[in-house]
């Protein structure tokens, strides 16, 4: 999976090599306390993309309450 050809909401589809960056990635992230991963990396364009969506979804499930 190439960085610019990421469908960031089928990652489940993600092939082992994407899968094992993704865990080194994760634990570097941890090693040096970044929440989100380190910045620019492909699992905080991840996370940025969940957050988005998440936030996207809330406002869409607030202004139908309206």
């Amino acid at each position: 999976m190439k960085d610019g050809d990421v469908d960031y909401d089928n990652y489940e589809e993600a092939d082992e090599e994407t899968q094992k960056q993704l865990e080194k990635e994760y634990a570097d992230a941890e090693k040096k306390g970044w929440a989100q991963g380190r910045p620019g990396s492909f699992l905080n364009k991840l996370i940025q993309h969940g957050n988005r969506k998440t936030e996207e979804e809330l406002a869409k499930s607030e202004s139908s309450k309206s």
